[in-house]
């Protein structure tokens, strides 16, 4: 063989072995490709009577049996004589709307609760942020607002039924420590996990709030640590319930105007799994993200995409404050007052459970 026949062999040697290098990697890359974006319409749920009103500014929604209750940010404005009122309707009068087997909107109904010195028994009290059952006892959040920063504080009632008004026996009070000092930001999401509860800020994103954790506690409000979080930008305002793999899912919001508030870094999401077509600076946060509990106490992402909302089209923020899972069928959403109190079911695709292995 000549030298050149030589080098002409080697040149070949390393061509071929250059193809193959970047099969490889390819192959890995394809292995690694984001899924689509998912992008759902949230579906109105029409409905009536107080709730439809923009006071009603409900913070958030939990299930006790097969009734959905509504939280009220301020419950004392639907009660009499300082007692305060909730809301609920039967979770089969939601399902025949959906399923166009009811034409009639839903139309909740008050649930008088007596609950004495409720409303007086936190300096600056500004209301109620989140919901949390067990059996007959409920917790809740409540947000404290002083001159530039906000405090939470978590209660536990137990509920008795005397004839058709709810007793709220108020048996504890614990204050929630917020390690971010930011002004109208607290605690909005409470996550049942058995008999504990675990309590989320507002603020996990990497600028405000370098290291979250969730706080948890006992039945009885005693503290028993932290969990750590991962990074999320935004607005964290409420949470589903645990499924039995111990997932649950967050409503993350923001809006423009807040950018100078939550000094958002680099979204770890669109990062991740890129974002709409429509995503810009100057358009709202609206999206569900999956997290896990594992088995030593952390918190994580799952490996299951962002499920974004599709922006009303005439571009108005919806302020989503609530949030519960709908069986294996998606989700119920509520807003605030932000830009109409609005009851929405959000499907969830197929292609998400397939990802999730189910």
């Amino acid at each position: 063989m000549t030298c050149s026949d030589a080098n002409r062999t080697l040149l070949l040697a390393g061509a071929l072995a250059a193809v193959f290098l970047a099969a490889v990697f390819l192959a890995g890359c394809a292995r690694t490709v984001a899924p689509r974006i998912e992008v759902v319409e949230p579906r109105e749920v029409p409905l009536t009577g107080p709730l439809k009103g923009i006071e009603a500014e409900i913070s958030g929604m939990s299930w006790h049996a097969d009734t959905l209750i509504f939280l009220p940010q301020y419950p004392d404005k639907f009660g009499t004589s300082g007692d305060l009122a909730f809301f609920g309707v039967p979770g089969d009068h939601i399902a025949a709307l959906l399923d166009d087997r009811r034409r009639d909107p839903l139309d909740p109904f008050v649930i008088p609760c007596e609950a004495p010195w409720l409303a007086g028994m936190i300096e600056g009290y500004d209301g109620l942020e989140s919901m949390g059952i067990l059996a007959d006892r409920c917790y809740m959040t409540v947000e404290a607002k002083g001159d530039t920063t906000s405090s939470s504080f978590l209660v536990a009632g137990r509920w008795v039924w005397r004839g058709e008004v709810l007793q709220m026996d108020l048996e504890r009070l614990t204050s929630i420590p917020v390690e971010i000092a930011l002004p109208n930001v607290s605690v909005e999401t409470i996550v049942m996990d058995g008999e504990r509860i675990i309590t989320i800020a507002e603020a996990n994103g990497l600028n405000v709030n370098p290291t979250p954790r969730a706080h948890v506690f006992d039945a009885e409000l005693n503290a028993l640590g932290t969990m750590p979080l991962p990074q999320i930008e935004y607005r964290v305002t409420d949470a589903t319930a645990l499924d039995d793999q111990r997932r649950f899912w967050v409503l993350n919001y923001a809006y423009p105007p807040e950018w100078a508030v939550l000094r958002p870094a680099p979204d770890p999401e669109v990062a991740r799994w890129g974002g709409p077509d429509w995503l810009a600076a100057d358009v709202c946060i609206e999206r569900l993200l999956e997290l896990r509990i594992t088995d030593d106490d952390h918190i994580v992402r799952t490996d299951t995409p962002p499920l974004w909302l599709q922006p009303r089209a005439d571009g108005f923020c919806r302020n989503w404050e609530a949030v519960v899972r709908f069986g294996d069928r998606g989700f119920l959403l509520m807003t605030d007052e932000h830009p109409a109190t609005m009851l929405a079911f959000v499907p969830l695709p197929e292609r998400l459970n397939q990802s999730r292995g189910e």
